[in-house]
């Protein structure tokens, strides 16, 4: 039961994680979309301010909700040590604590 149990929660939270990143990735496409418009139609900087400033903070909410769930992560694999419960696999099994960036991701560092 208790795995069954936590089954369940594993693939709930993984869900939550990989909607919260199709999220952030679907609001940055988004913001980038509405730059490139404005661009395309010789609209002066200010033309959609309000709409890219309100879509940015959108960005920046969701990525507070993804560290949130991460934390909910590290919270339940608290628990499954502290009361023994099996570990439930699934998904990327190993989480480096630090991960160097590389390529791309190097070079926005």
């Amino acid at each position: 039961m208790q795995n069954l149990s936590g089954a369940r929660v594993a693939k709930q939270l993984f869900s939550a994680e990989d909607a919260i990143d199709r999220t952030l990735s679907e609001t940055a496409k988004l913001i980038t979309t509405m730059c490139e418009a404005r661009i395309a139609h010789r609209l002066p900087a200010i033309a959609g301010q309000r709409a890219i400033g309100g879509a940015t903070e959108a960005l920046a909410a969701l990525e507070r909700a993804r560290r949130n769930v991460l934390d909910t992560h590290e919270g339940l694999a608290f628990l499954r040590n502290e009361y023994g419960f099996e570990t439930v696999g699934a998904g990327a099994l190993h989480k480096p604590e630090a991960v160097e960036p590389t390529g791309a991701l190097e070079a926005a560092a």
